[in-house]
C-alpha cells in the first residue's frame, strides 16, 4: 500500500512541476556546468533523484546545492522536457 502511495506522490510531483522556472533556475544554478545534453536518456524521475541526492551531499558534485523540493522537481521536468526534442 505505501507503495502506491509513494508512486501517486510522485505523479503529484511531477504534474506540479513548472518546466519554465525550472529552465531559470537552470540558467541561475546549473548552467556553469552542465548543458542539456548531458542528460539525454533520463527520466524526469531519474533527473529528479540525482538532484535530491547532490542536494543532500549523498553524490559528489563541485559546488553545494541548496534547492528546495519544488526547485528540484522544476529542474528535473525542465531537463525531461528539454531532453525529449
Amino acid at each position: 500500500m505505501s507503495l502506491a502511495f509513494a508512486l501517486l506522490g510522485g505523479v503529484l510531483n511531477a504534474a506540479a512541476a513548472d518546466v519554465e522556472a525550472g529552465k531559470a533556475k537552470v540558467k541561475q544554478v546549473c548552467a556553469e556546468c552542465h548543458e542539456v545534453a548531458d542528460w539525454k536518456a533520463k527520466n524526469e524521475a531519474d533527473l529528479q533523484a540525482k538532484i535530491a541526492g547532490v542536494a543532500a551531499g549523498k553524490l559528489k558534485h563541485p559546488k553545494k546545492l541548496q534547492l528546495t523540493d519544488a526547485e528540484m522537481a522544476d529542474i528535473a521536468a525542465y531537463w525531461a522536457a528539454a531532453t525529449a526534442k
